[in-house]
């Protein structure tokens, strides 16, 4: 199956993060966040579809506390 992959900076935009930093403490907190894709020495992305799956489960969590 063939994904579309984004940079860290689109996941920023797409999902309201402020910094790379942000992105990455949310590893060290959240199993469940789209983990990186290494494609070369120093570039990573992410699935677009596992940034959609784990934006709509924060959805569905949000709506069960409330």
């Amino acid at each position: 199956m063939i994904t579309k992959l984004i940079t860290i900076t689109e996941f920023l935009s797409y999902s309201g993060f402020k910094s790379k930093t942000s992105y990455y403490n949310l590893l060290k907190t959240d199993p469940c966040a789209p983990k990186p894709i290494k494609v070369g020495i120093r570039k990573v992305m992410l699935s677009l579809d596992d940034v959609n799956n784990w934006l709509e489960s924060r959805k569905i969590e949000r709506r069960e506390v409330a």
